[in-house]
């Protein structure tokens, strides 16, 4: 059992798609669907046929593996197998009414699958990309509380904290809802806990031959994340926004100087040259591990993450 090393845009992706339609949330999601429906939410009426409010949603949109990096999800998706997009689709399909384009997708058609990959990008970037730096805070909070809780709580105390659906009966981890309750049971795969921004109250299972599992939950979320004046602009100004960035990337565990370049969109170089200013100013540490320099907030730098917060 791990966690997951930070957010990840292909499940915000879906989460949030679900989230414009699924009505859940009102006092965190409200006023971010507002924005929403004033940009024209028939924009993404595409996405909605595949993304439904409720219910299942195709695999190959979230690959089981797990990424932190929007580029790399989407090359991942348009690698995806015919086999897989038909029996993805087809599971879609008997579930709800698809579209006529469906048929080419399942088919694998190249054109298709990156019509679908550039709307997703329009979306990310209409309606995620503003708000990622906060989205990407919480998510990280998340990681770092339950880091702290599996140090001291073990996997029992890690499993309670997330939300109450979800307890670990070895050899098995045991779901439960309103109306069934599942056992999972491992089998030497691991699982993956992948805490969600857009998540709300739901946990979902990834669950594809031969992967991790990977069980998605929601963040406890903060109320007024679309405000401008939020706590990671304040910290932006103090920092430099890439500085800032990068503290915030490294609040949710230890990431090399090529990791951190990869999240941040930034050369290698950049990435060395930031974070010796942030290590200069005592708010990161970093050991060198063979050829890689792997650095850590350190309590300084998470306390001023706290104080900004």
């Amino acid at each position: 059992m791990r966690l997951a090393p930070a957010i990840d845009p292909m499940w915000e992706l879906v989460h949030g798609l679900q989230a414009i339609t699924n009505g859940v949330g009102g006092l965190v999601f409200d006023p971010w669907r507002r924005k929403v429906r004033l940009h024209g939410p028939a924009r993404w009426r595409a996405l909605h046929a595949l993304v439904p409010a409720w219910g299942y949603s195709p695999d190959f949109l979230t690959p089981a593996v797990g990424t932190t990096d929007l580029r790399e999800g989407f090359e991942t998706v348009l690698r995806t197998p015919r086999t897989i997009l038909r029996t993805d689709l087809g599971r879609l399909g008997s579930e709800t009414p698809l579209p006529g384009w469906a048929r080419s997708l399942a088919s694998g058609d190249p054109e298709t699958l990156q019509r679908l990959v550039t709307v997703l990008g329009r979306f990310h970037a209409a309606h995620l990309a503003p708000y990622w730096g906060e989205m990407r805070r919480q998510v990280n909070e998340e990681l770092l509380a339950q880091r702290r809780t599996l140090c001291e709580q073990g996997i029992d105390g890690l499993l309670s904290g997330i939300g109450g659906t979800v307890r670990w009966e070895p050899p098995a981890i045991v779901l439960t809802n309103k109306r069934s309750e599942l056992d999972i049971h491992l089998d030497g795969r691991g699982v993956v806990l992948q805490p969600s921004f857009f998540a709300y109250n739901d946990v979902t299972l990834l669950d594809l031959p031969g992967e991790p599992m990977v069980l998605v939950y929601p963040v406890s979320h903060r109320l007024g994340w679309l405000d401008p004046e939020s706590p990671g602009a304040r910290l932006e100004d103090l920092l430099s926004r890439t500085r800032a960035a990068m503290l915030d990337c490294l609040a949710g565990g230890s990431c090399t100087t090529t990791e951190l370049a990869k999240r941040l969109d930034i050369s290698p170089a950049s990435s060395s040259e930031q974070a010796k200013i942030l290590r200069e100013a005592g708010l990161i540490v970093s050991d060198r591990d063979g050829r890689q320099v792997v650095h850590t907030a350190s309590e300084l730098g998470l306390a001023l993450l706290s104080r900004s917060a």
